[in-house]
């Protein structure tokens, strides 16, 4: 173990309760770390923001883990800021037509503002996580790259965190697999942390189906908005839906078509309440445009081999992609494969090799 005298640094560690940030707290006390935890509470089903609320049992499990460390640790309950930023988000990219992910919202502009914002009070230089990603320095910048675990690799998500956030930030399971975390869990003796279940979907959902949520959330959204018309590109009427949120890009299921036909929704038109209709083959784009683009240095976007990854429905061009920069907020992506299912509202993010380089929002092209 190490001594007072060869301690790193105070640092803050968002501790979420899960086997990932427990094992990050293990290992940086381990390497002679100051930790402090803190855990973000960002929603509670009761929509009750009372500060006497009863702490859900990730935060309960953080400080009993914090406390088995000996390790300071912190509660900071942003549920008000949460519901107001980022379900709002949610919500009314939804209501526009669009599918979201909010996560891409919530890290740089909620969950790390406020880590930075704790460590700034705390006087912490850094802030850790326990992401699968690896953070490196190349000649000015710092990159995330891709962690070694493909299957729990977190980069995706992460495309938007500028340069004060990873210039800060540490995230040292980025180089392990899931299950040698919870072998590591063990060596420390932590045999219950290993065991954990692993954490799915939107946090807020509750596992969820999203239009369960929006008709929570939205109480009155079948009276406002209502059934619709299912049309072919040229707008043949081939049968009604349900209303325009309940659907997104490639879906089949939940249509009221007159007769079976194998079509997929292929464009929202929010504005007419509208579903068109297209096969599947229709569905592959040779081209994707995107807004709100970001890059760590725009001169990535001139490199010739670039991956272009698009999660959700929809399945991932192969391939290397061509960037052209429209304007300061849009550029397009040709791809040398097709990508399927591209809905608008979705993150796409941009590689070369396991170098995330930037990324942006995909939009209709037409």
């Amino acid at each position: 173990m190490h001594s007072a005298e060869e301690t790193k640094g105070r640092l803050i560690l968002g501790m979420s309760g899960g086997t990932d940030s427990s094992v990050t707290a293990m290992m940086l006390k381990e390497q002679g770390y100051e930790v402090i935890g803190v855990s973000l509470w960002f929603y509670t089903n009761t929509h009750s923001y009372d500060s006497n609320d009863t702490y859900p049992d990730f935060i309960s499990d953080a400080q009993k883990l914090a406390a088995k460390l000996g390790l300071e640790h912190h509660v900071i309950d942003a549920r008000r800021e949460f519901r107001d930023t980022i379900i709002q988000f949610f919500l009314d990219e939804y209501m526009v037509g669009r599918t979201p992910s909010p996560c891409i919202q919530c890290n740089p502009n909620l969950k790390w503002k406020l880590l930075l914002k704790k460590a700034d009070e705390l006087n912490c230089a850094q802030i850790a996580t326990g992401h699968y990603i690896r953070i490196e320095k190349e000649a000015d910048n710092y990159y995330i790259y891709k962690g070694n675990d493909p299957v729990k690799d977190q980069s995706y998500f992460l495309w938007n965190l500028k340069q004060d956030i990873l210039s800060r930030t540490l995230t040292p399971l980025g180089k392990y697999s899931k299950p040698e975390v919870r072998e590591i869990a063990k060596s420390f003796g932590f045999e219950e942390v290993a065991k954990k279940k692993e954490s799915m979907g939107v946090c807020f959902m509750d596992r969820k189906d999203y239009r369960d949520f929006l008709q929570e959330m939205v109480p009155d959204i079948n009276d406002k908005i209502g059934k619709g018309k299912v049309l072919s590109p040229d707008g043949v009427e081939l049968g009604e839906h349900d209303g325009y949120p309940y659907y997104t890009i490639g879906q089949k299921r939940g249509l009221e078509l007159k007769e079976k036909s194998g079509l997929m929704v292929s464009k929202i038109d929010a504005k007419n309440n509208t579903l068109i209709l297209e096969s599947k083959n229709d569905l592959n784009k040779l081209q994707i445009r995107v807004s709100d683009y970001y890059f760590h240095d725009i001169k990535d976007s001139e490199a010739a081999n670039i991956t272009t990854l698009v999660r959700g429905l929809g399945r991932n061009p192969e391939g290397f992609s061509k960037i052209t920069i429209v304007n300061e907020n849009e550029l397009i992506v040709n791809l040398e494969q097709p990508a399927w299912a591209i809905a608008p509202g979705q993150p796409v993010a941009f590689y070369i090799g396991d170098k995330l380089i930037g990324g942006g929002f995909a939009e209709n092209n037409d």
